[in-house]
C-alpha cells in the first residue's frame, strides 16, 4: 500500500464478492480500497465504501483504523468540493490519531488542515500546521513525507515573499531528497529554489537550479523554459532567452508571462513594432485569465448560496421532525392535550417558516449586491485594459511625432481609478474614505494601491493597472509603507485588512 498502491488496488479488485466477507473483513476491505484509490488519485464517485469503514470502526475499538477511516472520508469530501464536510471529518479523525499515538496519521491530518488554510490564504496558519505535520512525520520516520513538508513550509514563506527563509527550507529538503534519490521531489525543489534565488537577484545560482530542474524533470512542464528565459533576460543574454521562450510557445505554453518577456526583449532590441504585437498578445492572455477567474468566483458564490439555502431547508426539516415527535408523545396524554399541542405546533411552525423565508430573501439580496459589485469591478478592470491598449502604441511613438499623449488619457485613467476605488469601497465599507481621513496626505494613486491590496490583488496585476513596471511599483509600495508608518516586519496586506 505504501510503496505500490496501484498493485495493492489490483489485488483488492480480485476479490469478486467483497459483500460476502464478514463485517470485520468487509470493513478492512473498504478502508484499504479507499486508501488505494486515494493514493492512485482515482476520482471516487460514491462514498459507500469509506462510510462502511467509518460505520464499522466508529465504535473506537481500533483507534488507528477509526482515525484513518475519518481521514479518508475527509479526502472524499475534499474531492467532491465539500469543504465543510472535509473539515468536520478531519476534526473527528484528530482525537483518534492522538489516542492511538499514530504519528504518521497525525502528520497527514495536520498537513491536510494546512492545505485548507492555504486555500483560504491564511499563510501563517498554513505554515504552523505544516510544521506540526513535519514534527509528527519525523517521529514516524517517514523520510519522504518529511521532505515534502519542508518543501511545503518553504513554499509558505515563498508566498509571503520571505525568499531567504524559503530558500533555507528548500536547501534542507534538497539535502534529504538527494540522500534518498527522489527525482520527482528534487525536480520541485530545484524549481522553487531557482525562483527564490531569482527574486533574491542571485541570477547565476538561479540559472544553475533552473537547469537542474530542466535536466531531471520528466513531466510535461513547459513553464520550466519560461523560468530559464526570465533568468537569461536579467543576465541580458537575450538570444538564449528567446530560444527558451520559443520552445515554451511551441510546447503550447502561451501565458502572459511568456509574452511579457518577449515584449521586454523586443524593447531592449528597439524592435518597437514587434513589442506592440507582444503587448496585444499579453492583453489577450490576461483577459482570458481574468474571465476564467471571474467565472470561478461567480461559480463559488453561487455554490455558497446554494449550500446556505440547502442548510436552511435542512434545519426546517429537523425542526419539523422534532415537533412531530413531541406531538406523538402528547397523544398519549389525551385528546384535549393533542388539540392544544397541534395548535401550538402549527403556529410556531409558521413563524419558523416565515423567519427562514426572510433569511433566504436577505441572503439573496446580499449575494446579488456582491455579484453587482464584482461585475462593477470587472467592468472597471476591462476599461483599464482597453485604456492601456489605446495608449500602448502612443508610448512607443517618438516625442517629435505628431501623435502625443493628451490630457484625456490622464483624465480617463483617473476616472477608472475612481471607479475601482468606488467598487472596493462597496466591498469593504468605505475603506478608502477611512484611509483618507486618517492619512490626509495620501494621493489618489496611493489610495488606489491600498484598495487593490485590500481586495487581494497581486503586485504584478496592480503594476499592470497602474501601467508601470513591477520594480517601480515595489519602490512605490515601500514609500507608501513609510507614509502609513507601518512597522518593520508587519505584512502590508495584514495591516490594511485590520484597518
Amino acid at each position: 500500500m505504501e510503496n505500490f498502491p496501484d498493485s495493492a488496488l489490483q489485488l483488492l479488485k480480485k476479490i469478486q464478492h467483497p459483500q460476502s466477507l464478514s463485517s470485520k473483513e468487509y470493513a478492512l476491505f473498504s478502508l484499504l480500497t479507499s486508501q488505494a484509490l486515494d493514493k492512485t488519485e482515482v476520482n471516487i464517485q460514491s462514498d459507500s465504501l469509506i462510510k462502511n469503514a467509518v460505520s464499522y470502526y466508529s465504535n473506537g475499538k481500533d483507534l488507528s483504523r477509526t482515525g484513518y477511516s475519518f481521514f479518508y472520508l475527509s479526502r472524499y469530501e475534499r474531492n467532491i468540493g465539500n469543504s465543510q464536510g472535509q473539515a468536520e471529518s478531519l476534526l473527528k479523525a484528530l482525537p483518534y490519531a492522538i489516542k492511538s499515538n499514530d504519528h504518521k496519521l497525525l502528520g497527514l491530518i495536520y498537513s491536510e488542515k494546512a492545505s485548507i488554510y492555504q486555500e483560504q490564504d491564511q499563510l501563517d496558519s498554513m505554515i504552523y500546521y505544516k510544521q506540526l505535520a513535519y514534527a509528527s512525520l519525523l517521529k514516524a520516520r517517514d523520510k519522504r513525507n518529511c521532505i515534502i513538508m519542508q518543501l511545503s513550509i518553504g513554499y509558505g514563506y515563498y508566498q509571503k515573499m520571505n525568499f531567504r527563509v524559503a530558500l533555507q527550507y528548500y536547501k534542507l529538503a534538497e539535502t534529504k531528497a538527494t540522500q534518498i534519490n527522489d527525482t520527482v521531489i528534487l525536480s520541485s525543489i530545484y524549481k522553487f529554489a531557482g525562483l527564490a534565488l531569482y527574486y533574491l537577484k542571485n541570477y547565476p545560482e538561479a540559472l544553475r537550479y533552473a537547469r537542474l530542474c530542466a535536466s531531471i524533470s520528466t513531466n510535461y512542464n513547459p513553464d520550466k523554459w519560461v523560468s530559464l528565459a526570465a533568468i537569461f533576460v536579467q543576465m541580458n543574454q537575450l538570444d538564449s532567452a528567446k530560444h527558451y521562450l520559443t520552445k515554451s510557445i511551441n510546447d503550447g505554453y502561451k501565458s502572459s508571462d511568456c509574452y511579457e518577456l518577449l515584449e521586454m526583449i523586443a524593447e531592449r532590441e528597439k524592435k518597437y513594432e514587434i513589442a506592440v504585437q507582444y503587448a496585444k498578445l499579453i492583453t489577450t492572455a490576461k483577459d482570458s485569465v481574468n474571465r476564467h477567474s471571474l467565472a470561478t468566483s461567480f461559480a463559488g458564490m453561487e455554490k455558497k448560496y446554494n449550500y446556505e439555502r440547502i442548510a436552511t431547508e435542512n434545519k426546517t426539516l429537523i425542526i419539523a421532525n422534532q415537533r412531530n415527535k413531541i406531538a406523538v408523545l402528547f397523544l398519549l396524554l389525551g385528546l384535549s392535550g393533542i388539540i392544544v399541542i397541534v395548535l401550538l405546533w402549527r403556529y410556531r411552525h409558521k413563524q419558523i417558516q416565515l423567519k427562514q423565508h426572510q433569511l433566504l430573501v436577505e441572503k439573496e439580496k446580499e449575494n446579488n449586491q456582491l455579484l453587482q459589485q464584482q461585475i462593477n469591478m470587472q467592468n472597471a478592470l476591462i476599461k483599464n485594459v482597453e485604456h492601456h491598449k489605446k495608449t500602448a502604441i502612443k508610448r512607443l511613438v517618438p516625442s517629435n511625432s505628431s501623435y502625443s499623449m493628451s490630457e484625456e488619457g490622464s483624465v480617463d485613467s483617473m476616472a477608472l481609478y475612481d471607479e475601482l476605488i468606488s467598487s472596493i469601497d462597496g466591498l469593504y465599507n468605505g475603506f478608502s474614505k477611512r484611509l483618507k481621513n486618517k492619512y490626509p496626505l495620501l494621493t489618489t494613486t496611493d489610495i488606489l494601491i491600498c484598495c487593490l491590496l485590500r481586495a487581494g490583488f497581486e503586485s504584478g496585476m496592480i503594476a499592470s493597472v497602474l501601467d508601470t513596471q513591477t520594480d517601480s511599483f515595489n519602490v512605490r509600495r515601500a514609500r507608501l509603507r513609510k507614509k502609513l508608518e507601518i512597522e518593520h516586519g508587519v505584512n502590508f496586506a495584514d495591516f490594511l485588512a485590520e484597518f
